[in-house]
């Protein structure tokens, strides 16, 4: 599989951006000039890191033992999926 090009890394950026800021995806980070990998942050409740890779049939996000938590066809449709999971509206636990 080859790795994320510019475009879908600005992608991952605008829509990272478009979030509101309370929102549990709190960020996300790269590395390199076509990662394989890219890592979206959460917030709510402990920090965690999601690996988001591109798959065969677009792109999926995985937790830190690689078992697939969501996946899509684009961008947009994965955070869709995601954002449906049951959960992720619960306000932080301090």
């Amino acid at each position: 599989m080859s790795g994320f090009t510019p475009e879908e890394i600005d992608e991952v950026d605008r829509l990272w951006r478009d979030l509101p800021t309370d929102h549990v995806w709190s960020g996300w980070a790269a590395t390199g000039e076509r990662p394989e990998e890219i890592w979206i942050y959460r917030s709510r409740n402990h920090w965690r890191r999601f690996p988001l890779t591109k798959s065969p049939h677009g792109f999926a996000l995985s937790d830190e033992d690689g078992k697939t938590v969501a996946d899509g066809q684009t961008l947009v449709s994965l955070l869709k999926k995601v954002e449906a999971i049951p959960g992720l509206e619960r306000p932080e636990i301090a």
